[in-house]
């Protein structure tokens, strides 16, 4: 059975002056999850720190607001579109002088989920999802843009992609064979079907599907719906109810906004290593 709620009713918590936190994907509400996500909400002149295991993985997502990013290494002011894969031992602090919110996602045992994860070397990756290659599907104009992939992060402990569907898109049912999955509305509404249920998708909707749940998501004929969809681990086997209507899905060598990407700036820079940090 899918677990779907949404963030509005989860408790805010406050965990240091300025800083709420909701614990959006914890062990007690999905008991088989190997993966934990909660929203920050950071007032005027607030600072959270966050700290990373030496056998985690962390990535947050600016939802609102601006904040300046702090690794010691480097700093880079950061907004809405932007995300941050931050990698085992990393420290970091962000701070926001008019206030933001974020999704901030934590792999606490990586290793289990890949298993060269330790012998692979990671940097601090910070992503505008506007400037990442848009793959298209072909026959109704739904999008996806990868931001965790092993080729971007060099793991496959998790994967995550931006979707966007067009008012009226939707797509067949389907399931993951080897990975739990799970999905944030950003923006829009529409539908989902999973377990042979019907309901209904707004923003700040989070729906999780364990491994081998059949579902499949349909926007609204008058609403554009944007959200972020994660699979953990990030390498799995998508399974079509009727292989008929498997999705083709075509690079279009080109950024939402239509132009050349970031990714062609990677490939000229090469492989990063070690923590020491990017943007892109």
């Amino acid at each position: 059975m899918p677990v779907a709620f949404n963030e509005a009713s989860l408790a805010q918590r406050t965990i240091a002056d300025g800083i709420r936190r909701q614990q959006i994907l914890t062990p007690e509400r999905v008991k088989t999850t190997s993966v934990l996500v909660d929203r920050y909400t950071l007032a005027a002149e607030a600072s959270v720190q966050f700290k990373v295991s030496a056998k985690s993985l962390a990535w947050l997502y600016m939802l609102s607001g601006e904040a300046t990013f702090d690794n010691t290494i480097f700093e880079d002011r950061i907004s809405e579109n932007c995300c941050v894969l931050l990698p085992p031992g990393l420290t970091a602090t962000l701070s926001t002088s008019e206030g933001a919110s974020l999704l901030y996602t934590d792999v606490p045992d990586a290793t289990r989920l890949d298993s060269n994860f330790s012998s692979k070397p990671l940097a601090v990756l910070v992503l505008n999802w506007t400037r990442e290659p848009v793959l298209k599907a072909e026959g109704d104009g739904r999008k996806r843009v990868a931001l965790v992939t092993p080729a971007i992060c060099n793991t496959a402990a998790i994967g995550i992609q931006m979707v966007i569907y067009p008012p009226g898109a939707t797509a067949s049912s389907y399931h993951h064979e080897g990975a739990e999955s799970f999905v944030y509305i950003l923006g829009g509404h529409g539908h989902c079907w999973a377990a042979g249920q019907r309901f209904s998708l707004r923003q700040g909707d989070f729906v999780y599907f364990a491994d081998r749940e059949p579902h499949h998501l349909e926007a609204a004929h008058d609403s554009e719906m944007r959200f972020l969809v994660f699979y953990v681990p990030g390498e799995f086997k998508t399974i079509w109810a009727d292989p008929g209507k498997v999705t083709a899905w075509t690079s279009t060598n080109r950024d939402i906004n239509g132009y050349r990407t970031a990714e062609d700036e990677r490939a000229r820079r090469g492989r990063h290593s070690g923590i020491s940090g990017v943007r892109f």
